[in-house]
């Protein structure tokens, strides 16, 4: 969240909220899955009575799960990231590294979501749904659209933070 820039207070505060109910939202579901999951193997190996489409329902689920939490984990600066060339770099080729990386970033994510977002619209269309319990397909294409288009908000507000605060002293 050092990334970002200084804003009048409580202006921060309404993206921060929104991208954190986001991942609350996919952090239910995690939950979810895991009583899902749970009771499926009890299911299965003790009772002797498989849930139907359960694998189905965990393969959705962990899309929702990780597109709803990746903008706010970027928001946060909670990714991984990887500084082994930031000592020879110095203030200028990181700030230069960084740029490249967010520019790509957010271009293949725009590539990304024009795909899913075509996707989500022709199984909407067609009213694709899965094999065994026909959960409708459009719905995790949607959250993986939604989700990336989030991501992309966040570099791009991370990316004119970072020209607004310019090269010098750059971490």
């Amino acid at each position: 969240m050092s990334e970002l820039p200084e804003l009048k207070k409580g202006a921060r505060g309404l993206p921060e909220r929104l991208l954190r109910g986001v991942a609350l939202l996919g952090g239910l579901v995690l939950f979810a899955l895991m009583l899902l999951v749970t009771w499926a193997v009890f299911a299965r190996y003790v009772l002797n009575d498989p849930i139907l489409g359960d694998t189905e329902l965990v393969k959705m689920g962990m899309a929702l799960v990780v597109m709803m939490a990746m903008p706010y984990a970027a928001w946060q600066g909670a990714h991984i990231r990887v500084d082994i060339l930031d000592g020879k770099l110095g203030e200028r080729g990181r700030f230069v590294a960084d740029v490249f990386a967010r520019v790509v970033s957010i271009f293949v994510l725009y590539l990304l979501i024009t795909k899913t977002y075509d996707k989500a619209w022709d199984a909407w269309e067609y009213e694709d749904v899965t094999n065994m319990i026909e959960i409708p397909v459009w719905v995790p294409y949607t959250a993986i659209t939604v989700g990336m288009g989030l991501f992309g908000l966040v570099l791009l507000w991370q990316l004119v933070a970072q020209f607004r605060r310019g090269v010098r002293g750059y971490e």
